[in-house]
């Protein structure tokens, strides 16, 4: 059975929806102001929902730290590529970046969502949301305009994820969520720690 609220959705996205973001997502603010970037290295995984498996699955993260002179501070430019189909009979399927960019400002923000997480986890049997139940959000300082929203979602198959809701809407919705495991949780907390020692290896 597909998962109610990804199905729910996934009928209210366009393909134009897809590639503005897909475009948007991996250029951020980087086209204007004085910018540098670097690649670092991470082990955090994203998971999108595949309509065919009726499953989440785990899409790479590729990180780099950038700045910006219309920005202060440095800020983490996470990006997992992946695929959506609308169906098990659409035959079509569109190429979507899924983004987090945290910038030194945001870095409370993300920790305290892992907390939550981990507080939930802590349980002795974690209460199920089969409906996400928001934690807390941030508008970014990267992109005017995208707010990111965590909240802690679990499936019919009993797994439990800090979804992430990427919003980049006057209505207040999300325009695609997607999810972070246990396992890729803990990988980005230790990100933020590096990240606020100045600790990151250069990328290979």
């Amino acid at each position: 059975m597909l998962e109610d609220q990804v199905t729910s959705q996934e009928n209210t996205m366009n393909s134009n929806v897809i590639v503005i973001i897909s475009i948007l997502s991996l250029s951020g603010c980087g086209s204007i102001g004085a910018y540098t970037e670097t690649d670092r290295d991470t082990q955090v995984n994203f998971s999108q929902y595949s309509i065919g498996t009726d499953s989440y699955v785990n899409k790479p993260a590729n990180l780099k730290e950038a700045q910006t002179g219309l920005v202060s501070g440095n800020t983490l430019l996470y990006a997992a590529q992946g695929r959506m189909s609308f169906s098990n009979t659409d035959k079509s399927s569109f190429n979507i970046t899924y983004p987090l960019w945290i910038n030194e400002s945001e870095i409370d923000d993300v920790e305290y969502a892992i907390d939550k997480y981990r507080q939930w986890q802590k349980q002795e049997t974690p209460d199920k949301y089969l409906l996400t139940l928001p934690i807390n959000e941030y508008v970014s300082e990267w992109m005017n305009g995208v707010t990111f929203k965590f909240g802690l979602y679990s499936t019919k198959k009993g797994r439990d994820f800090l979804s992430v809701c990427y919003e980049f809407s006057d209505l207040g919705t999300c325009t695609f969520t997607y999810m972070i495991d246990e396992q890729s949780v803990e990988l980005l907390s230790d990100d933020l720690q590096k990240f606020k020692l100045h600790a990151f290896e250069l990328g290979s």
